[in-house]
């Protein structure tokens, strides 16, 4: 069998389009489509269906994509080493980030860093799941955990701080918090599911329960609904952005810790490291961090 048909399916499979694995690959449209055709003529078996417009993955497909994700890897890790592409300053590199860091910051972050290095591509990944790194499907995890999984290398980048906020709206109307108390006066924005487990939430619904009108299960709806003027919502500072106002500092919600994470093979891939290593600069720097505390 060709390689090459593998590394296609691979990336279709990945991306969902003949169209865009054809660019990651740098193969025409016809080239790939190509490759596919001979891939299932080789298996006796359809790998795809196009729904839609999207290639979606057979039973036969699924069965052979962990396999094909494996030999992919290997194959990258041999380019690699022969080429020597560990050591240049190009190439791509898919970044795996929680939604609220994808929306706020990293976009200027990711400005910032293609002007300093123009050859390296990144690809931003948008997901609060754990990726599998074993697999390249990411190079860099920039995750929110107080555990990292062992089988990763990398740094604790900042802690990030919880408060208190609320919209200009909501205080025009209701006035400013002075202390934690005052929040029996006021509309609290409560949690739901495992986001009620968190020890900022149980200590929020302990002592005021009777003000919270409204609750949600993910923290990027709270805010949201804050800046519709809701109520005061107890958030970290990453998600307190776009028109929210710190009330209040609440010291009974832990810190978040934010980590930069890697493989272990790829912690020496130069590119890989110049990323991991701009990022984290810019988060150290980042004001929305350093003026919690």
């Amino acid at each position: 069998m060709d390689w090459n048909y593998l590394r296609t399916f691979h990336a279709v499979a990945e991306t969902g389009s003949l169209t865009r694995a054809a660019d990651q690959l740098s193969i025409s449209h016809a080239t790939a489509f190509r490759h596919i055709r001979a891939f299932e003529n080789q298996l006796g078996s359809r790998v795809f269906d196009k729904v839609k417009g999207h290639y979606v993955l057979t039973d036969a497909g699924e069965e052979i994509l962990s396999l094909a994700r494996t030999v992919a890897v290997s194959i990258e890790d041999i380019e690699r080493r022969g080429t020597g592409s560990d050591v240049q300053l190009k190439g791509r590199v898919r970044l795996t980030a929680p939604a609220s860091f994808s929306y706020y910051f990293l976009p200027a972050y990711l400005s910032e860093l293609r002007v300093e290095y123009p050859e390296i591509a990144v690809e931003l990944l948008t997901s609060n799941d754990e990726v599998n790194m074993s697999t390249r499907a990411a190079e860099i995890a920039l995750r929110v955990t107080s555990a990292p999984p062992e089988h990763l290398v990398g740094r604790k980048l900042i802690d990030i701080g919880w408060g208190i906020y609320a919209s200009d709206v909501y205080l025009a109307r209701r006035g400013m918090p002075k202390t934690v108390m005052d929040l029996k006066t006021h509309t609290l924005i409560g949690a739901v599911g495992s986001l009620a487990r968190r020890d900022g939430f149980v200590a929020l619904d302990a002592d005021f329960r009777s003000q919270t009108k409204v609750r949600c299960d993910d923290l990027m709806a709270m805010a949201s609904l804050a800046r519709q003027g809701e109520g005061l919502a107890l958030l970290p500072a990453n998600m307190a952005v776009d028109a929210l106002t710190r009330c209040l500092n609440f010291p009974a919600a832990s810190d978040n810790q934010l980590w930069l994470l890697t493989h272990p093979d790829l912690r020496n891939v130069e590119r890989v490291r110049r990323v991991m290593a701009f990022l984290a600069a810019a988060f150290r720097r980042e004001p929305a961090f350093r003026a919690v505390h």
